[in-house]
């Protein structure tokens, strides 16, 4: 999404931000009002409901779980997501409700684009990961870093925040247009020409060595959570941006993008589902938790059964 932000960040576009009509060009339909309040209403519900499930990915692996390298990624991802539809929410109410917002818009749609870019780098790091704990399994358990995972997710926290300041600020608070434009290329290039290609790639990396090979791989239900959850951002968090970019280019299309909001709502309020639904797959026990659903979601590998039957049996006595 970051790499066609121009439309959004440069204040004489300003109509063409999140909620507003982008048909306006002359011989184009206009957008439908009622069809622009029945999205901003959805959109502002499901991220109600994601802000929900977020929150509670957020409480449970933040103290009530075992952390692993894995889920402290994870944490950092729900971080994110929460933060996403927390600045979708605001603005949606504030569009829904016809406040005369300003600036504040625009600090809220810069928010917007920083917790984009940090969900989409954490979803990176962990493909990555995932796939290199697969092909060298010796390595990453002898010699990674115990505090490598945290290390990076600041690392990427700090890089996307970096990059969007700087498009807020020469982009916006002080208009420059080549600037501007060289800081938006940058964004993008990471965003689409390295980050995305290299998560599709070590993710299908990590499928075809795990379903393509003669040996047994036991992956545990963290490989169908990474890639359930790396599916669902391409299918629904990926529009967002290309409607933006066309946008920018001139391909200007009805009710574009606000079609891509509401899927990256989406997108973002699925990924609390994805973690329950692994969790509690094939489990036909009556009291069964969203705590023992995360702890099975995320288990590394499924060689760990001796202690995850431990684990489930003090979760399910206390």
């Amino acid at each position: 999404m970051n790499s066609s932000a121009t439309s959004i960040f440069l204040p004489t576009a300003a109509s063409q931000a999140h909620g507003m009509n982008h048909s306006g060009a002359v011989g184009k339909p206009e957008a439908s009002y009622a069809v622009l309040k029945f999205m901003e209403s959805f959109c502002l519900i499901s991220a109600a409901c994601g802000m929900v499930g977020n929150g509670m990915v957020l409480w449970y692996l933040g103290f009530r779980i075992r952390k692993n390298h894995f889920t402290v990624y994870i944490l950092n991802l729900a971080a994110a997501d929460f933060g996403y539809l927390l600045c979708i929410a605001i603005e949606t109410v504030q569009y829904l409700m016809q406040f005369n917002v300003g600036v504040q818009f625009g600090i809220f749609l810069f928010l917007d684009l920083f917790m984009y870019g940090t969900g989409l780098y954490l979803l990176t790091a962990i493909s990555i990961e995932r796939c290199l704990s697969v092909l060298c399994p010796i390595w990453c358990r002898s010699h990674r870093p115990t505090l490598l995972s945290g290390i990076i997710s600041g690392l990427l926290w700090g890089l996307s925040f970096l990059l969007n300041t700087l498009g807020y600020v020469l982009c916006t608070l002080r208009p420059s247009a080549k600037s501007c434009q060289l800081v938006l290329i940058t964004i993008g290039a990471l965003d689409f020409l390295f980050c995305t290609p290299l998560m599709l790639l070590f993710s299908l990396t990590l499928f075809l060595r795990v379903k393509c090979s003669s040996q047994n791989i036991r992956t545990g239900r963290l490989f169908t959570v990474i890639m359930l959850t790396v599916l669902f951002f391409i299918i629904f968090a990926v529009p967002l941006s290309v409607l933006i970019l066309f946008d920018f280019l001139g391909y200007k299309f009805l009710y574009s993008p606000e079609i891509g909001f509401v899927l990256s709502c989406v997108n973002s309020s699925l990924n609390p589902v994805i973690y329950f639904l692994v969790g509690s797959y094939r489990d036909r026990r009556i009291k069964f938790t969203l705590k023992l659903a995360f702890q099975r979601a995320f288990e590394d590998s499924a060689d760990d059964k001796d202690e995850r039957e431990t684990r489930d049996t003090m979760t399910m006595s206390s």
